[in-house]
């Protein structure tokens, strides 16, 4: 039963953002590897924060589009999703539920070891803390572009255009703090709706994963927008902030000044650091309590 709920899912989600063009025909594929590899999970949290980050992201993505498009031309372009970009925000939260999946499909908290509740454990705050940290990044990118201020460079809190890696701003901060308390709200509510009489006996951790969501999304965002200021450049050209241009496309525009940072990784590259840094991060921290 729940190959046909992860299959019917997984189509409607993939054809609906192919048709509103959020997902390009590659991002798609990689969305169903995605969807398929945590619908089909029995833990009914692993889809519900992974909903609670689609369909929320998605929404802020294509909130005020004309006005992002001011911003940035390129804007359009960019909000479509590619493979990479579907892979760097949910390939290794796919990874920790097929884990999960192997060691705990079928098994009920209360039957478990003490080691074995550990685990579980772990895997889910793992899960929390990768997907907090995509979106409250996701959130704080697009609504902290609609900041009426321009942003500061997270190393040196001086002004520069908005779009420049590394920048950030009290709405985008904001924005953060709240996309990861989603994910952990989502969490939270799956988790009391499907272990409720685990969490009553004792059986499983009450953890308030909302508070743990937003505040390792936005310790997550920090560390993008740290990584974003430092090892990737943004380029000022045409009065626009710009970024993952290659040596031949610099040579090309000829007038283009480094606003900050410098040209080692990309912007999907950074993504994917950030995101399992936290991840790592919420890891260390679990080990150091239990």
């Amino acid at each position: 039963m729940r190959i046909y709920f992860a299959c019917l899912l997984t189509t409607y989600l993939c054809y609906s953002s192919l048709r509103k063009r959020s997902l390009s025909k590659s991002g798609a594929l990689a969305a169903a590897f995605v969807g398929l590899s945590t619908a089909s999970n029995d833990n009914l949290m692993f889809v519900a924060v992974l909903l609670a980050f689609f369909v929320s992201s998605t929404y802020w993505t294509k909130y005020q589009a004309r006005e992002k498009k001011k911003i940035d031309p390129s804007f359009e372009k960019s909000s479509r999703r590619d493979w990479k970009q579907v892979l760097c925000n949910g390939g290794l939260g796919s990874v920790i539920s097929l884990i999960y999946q192997y060691n705990f499909d079928g098994c009920r908290p209360e039957d478990m070891t003490a080691e074995q509740r550990r685990l579980m454990v772990l895997l889910t705050w793992a899960y929390i803390a990768f997907y907090a940290c995509c979106a409250a990044d996701t959130w704080a990118s697009e609504l902290g572009a609609l900041s009426s201020n321009w942003p500061v460079l997270v190393t040196t809190l001086s002004p520069v255009p908005p779009g420049t890696n590394g920048a950030i701003s009290k709405l985008g901060m904001l924005s953060s703090f709240a996309g990861g308390a989603a994910v952990g709200l989502a969490a939270d509510i799956a988790l009391w709706i499907q272990y409720f009489g685990a969490y009553r006996s004792g059986a499983m951790p009450k953890i308030p994963y909302n508070m743990l969501g937003s505040l390792l999304g936005t310790l997550g965002s920090l560390l993008d927008s740290l990584l974003g200021a430092t090892i990737q450049a943004s380029y000022l050209v045409k009065r626009q902030a710009v970024s993952d241009l290659s040596a031949s496309e610099l040579r090309q525009m000829g007038d283009v000044k480094l606003i900050a940072g410098r040209n080692i990784l990309s912007n999907n590259m950074v993504n994917v650091l950030s995101s399992v840094s936290t991840t790592a991060i919420a890891i260390l921290v679990l080990k150091a309590l239990l």
